[in-house]
């Protein structure tokens, strides 16, 4: 199975990083050495960092007050929701099946975590998404959709 423990940092996180650095005003001695002690020694350059540990780095180095994680929290929540709405215009996944209760509920969810796990980018389940992968899911649902489309017209 594929994980994203072992690709390397994006240049969205590179750029966030450098700037986070920047905004601590730290130097390029001080950038290595948090580098350095953030991988327990494996690396002092930012281009050798993993996905993960970019991610895990930049939330260590932004920490958010209680408000802003309140706000992401339900933003993770909306964009769920628009992922599960999705899932019933889907053939492989929700079409033609309900959510009139729990059961269907629970049951419609464990369907888009087994598809989440096998087919997205994050390779997990949607209900352990961070919301960055709860958008990049969104957009691939999205694209799907649309390819859906351009299928049946023709």
């Amino acid at each position: 199975m594929k994980t994203i423990k072992d690709k390397l940092i994006t240049p969205g996180q590179m750029k966030a990083l450098h700037a986070t650095f920047r905004t601590l005003r730290m130097n390029d001695e001080a950038r290595h050495d948090c580098i350095y002690s953030f991988t327990g020694g494996r690396t002092q350059s930012s281009k050798d960092l993993t996905l993960r540990e970019a991610q895990q780095l930049l939330e260590k180095l932004n920490p958010m007050d209680d408000k802003a994680r309140e706000m992401q929290r339900r933003e993770a929540q909306m964009v769920f929701r628009d992922i599960y709405r999705l899932s019933f215009l889907i053939p492989q996944l929700n079409q033609g099946f309900t959510s009139d209760n729990e059961e269907e509920y629970q049951m419609n969810v464990a369907k888009l975590n087994v598809w989440a796990r096998k087919y997205t980018k994050a390779r997990k389940d949607v209900t352990r998404m961070a919301l960055w992968e709860l958008q990049e899911t969104k957009k691939q649902l999205e694209a799907f959709m649309r390819r859906e489309e351009r299928k049946t017209k023709k």
